[in-house]
Formats: structure tokens, C-alpha cells, sequence
């Protein structure tokens, strides 16, 4: 058996893939609600109509599906917490009012895990409730 003459030696540093897309100043548009290990589509009316973006300033703002919102945000790694929320007063009912309740639960929950596939942001309580949202087509 021949002895190999050159020997290796060497550090391996792992880290997580970057998203294939900004977690900030991204549009996202929600499009499925989760509880534990299901998706569920939005109700009837609500489809596209809650969107936010993250600034990089420590803000998100948007829409919940009726009311605009704006809200301190902070990211730490692969959390976030978003701060008490600030929304227009407007009565929301059905769809979008299911969606809002949820939206607004949601966010004033505590951290919130988050990561980005395919374009795909998820957020997730650490029981397993929370949303998907798509980004919104990169312009130009």
C-alpha cells in the first residue's frame, strides 16, 4: 500500500446559503397562512392584498389586507421580532378581516423565525403558525 508523500491539513468553514433574495427592501406579497405542518390558502378576497416590505432602517410596512401598517422591526440572525404595530382604521370584513386578524396576531406574537427559498419567505412562530410570502417580481 503506497503512502500518499503530501499531507493536507486545512480549516472547513460552514455557513447557511445565502437567500436568493433580500429578506430587506423586498416587496412581499402573502400568500398562504400555516399551522404546524399546513399551508392554507387565503381566503376568498384576500389574495394579494397583504404585502410588506422590511426596511433596512428597522421598519416594515404594508398592508394586512385592509389597513395599512407600519412597525418597528428587528433582525437578529435567523429571528425577528416585530414591534407594536401602527394601522389605519378601517372595518375589515371576510377575507381580508380573516387575513388582517391573523396578520396582526402574527406579528405582535414575539420572534418569529424567517427564511427565504426560491424566492419564498417563510415566518414561523416557534409553534409552527405563521405565513408564506412571495417576492414581488424584480423590476427592470
Amino acid at each position: 500500500m503506497a503512502q500518499n508523500p503530501h499531507s493536507a491539513t486545512g480549516t472547513v468553514t460552514l455557513t447557511a446559503p445565502a437567500p436568493d433574495t433580500p429578506l430587506t427592501g423586498t416587496e412581499w406579497t402573502v400568500d398562504s397562512l400555516l399551522g404546524g405542518a399546513v399551508a392554507a390558502s387565503l381566503p376568498d378576497g384576500a389574495a394579494g392584498r397583504a404585502r410588506f416590505t422590511i426596511a433596512a432602517d428597522g421598519a416594515v410596512s404594508g398592508s394586512l389586507g385592509c389597513n395599512r401598517f407600519r412597525a418597528p422591526v428587528t433582525v437578529s440572525g435567523a429571528s425577528l421580532t416585530v414591534g407594536p404595530l401602527t394601522t389605519t382604521r378601517m372595518a375589515c370584513e371576510g377575507g381580508p378581516g380573516e387575513v388582517e386578524r391573523t396578520l396582526t396576531g402574527l406579528f405582535g406574537s414575539g420572534p418569529l423565525g424567517w427564511r427565504i427559498r426560491d424566492r419564498i419567505l417563510t415566518l414561523t412562530t416557534p409553534e409552527g403558525t405563521g405565513l408564506t410570502a412571495r417576492a414581488a417580481p424584480a423590476a427592470g
